[in-house]
């Protein structure tokens, strides 16, 4: 799922600047709609996209805020339908071709995926290509090519050196390949710049433990625990930590 977390600012857009046909009420519910997704209050985000879209049906940046509140919440299929409507009403803009990529990934449309991801990398916005190699990254990962994802997702690393998603991905992708000892240092500079990301800490804890700092890995599980109490990465460390006493 989307890394979609990381960018909703961008993802959810603003309203467009175009809007003299519609009201200020449409206006005001549209930005609205755009704070609701950027807060990750999706399923508000997603009633309120579809209410205003009643009165600004040809707006493609609702049809694709839309979309992320539906790919957020794991509704795929859904996602890529709106997507598709924002492409088809602004074909040019490639953070829309670069979310319906995603979409398509998801569903093991891979060759379609990469037509989006190929159109989107021909932006002349350095965060356009950016997001396009963290994309790619993340579909190679599906794809179970983890060689080409850590390829990509180094790609993204020398646009951006501190990106979040980039580090944590290359990290997976480490991992998977058995390199635990490149994985942890990503993890870690992950964590440097996300302190409070339960699975950038998680992540870390369970590479040191796999490297034998076990004292080391404990940290960071405990920190897992406690970012995230009842969520999916809190009961992860939980569990290793429990099934890992302390000697």
């Amino acid at each position: 799922m989307l890394a979609v977390s990381a960018a909703l600012c961008t993802i959810a857009g603003c309203a467009s600047q175009n809007k003299s046909q519609t009201s200020a009420e449409v206006l005001l519910n549209e930005r609205m709609a755009a704070v609701l997704l950027r807060e990750g209050r999706v399923r508000e985000a997603e009633q309120a996209y579809r209410e205003v879209l009643r009165s600004d049906a040809r707006n493609p940046e609702l049809h694709d805020g839309l979309g992320v509140a539906l790919l957020t919440q794991g509704r795929t299929r859904e996602s890529a339908e709106e997507f598709d409507r924002a492409v088809k009403l602004e074909s040019g803009k490639a953070l829309y071709r670069i979310h319906r990529g995603m979409a398509r990934a998801d569903l093991g449309r891979y060759a379609e995926a990469e037509e989006d991801f190929r159109a989107a990398d021909a932006s002349a916005s350095p965060e356009d290509r950016l997001d396009v190699a963290v994309s790619r990254g993340r579909m190679r990962q599906r794809q179970g090519d983890f060689a080409g994802a850590e390829e990509q997702f180094a790609a993204a690393l020398a646009r951006d050196a501190k990106s979040f998603d980039a580090l944590l991905g290359r990290g997976v992708a480490r991992e998977s390949r058995g390199n635990f000892a490149a994985a942890a240092e990503d993890y870690l500079e992950a964590v440097r710049l996300q302190p409070k990301s339960p699975e950038a800490n998680l992540r870390l804890g369970l590479a040191l433990v796999t490297l034998k700092k076990k004292a080391l890995g404990r940290r960071y599980l405990e920190r897992a625990v406690e970012l995230d109490p009842g969520g999916d990465a809190g009961t992860k460390a939980r569990l290793v930590l429990e099934s890992n006493p302390e000697s």
